[in-house]
């Protein structure tokens, strides 16, 4: 059996990690976009407002277009790595959950 406040210490880190993991993405996504903004404006004038709020996502996961600029390429690559870790922390915290939720006794 495990002690409850060990399920709680490892569910807290687990949500703490992850929080750290969508953060970063966050950051780089708004350092690519203001890099975009910054010298490639006319390409994101062109852009309806709707499309403006789904940029990121279809940009970096779809789009191949680079705009021939070597930073957009390298922060897509950063960008999709952290997505991938993000999801992996994601699988092992719902291991974390199903398995020490097994473990805990229940009861006062």
């Amino acid at each position: 059996m495990i002690d409850r406040h060990l399920l709680g210490a490892g569910t807290a880190l687990w949500v703490v990690l992850w929080a750290v993991f969508v953060a970063r993405l966050t950051w780089l996504e708004f350092r690519l976009r203001a890099h975009l903004i910054e010298h490639h404006a006319h390409r994101w004038r062109r852009l309806p407002w709707t499309e403006r709020i789904t940029w990121s996502v279809w940009f970096v996961l779809q789009s191949k277009e680079d705009y021939g600029d070597p930073i957009i390429g390298t922060q897509r690559r950063e960008l999709l790595t952290v997505f991938f870790d993000m999801l992996l922390v994601l699988v092992a915290m719902i291991v974390w959950f199903v398995i020490s939720a097994t473990m805990v006794q229940l009861g006062p």
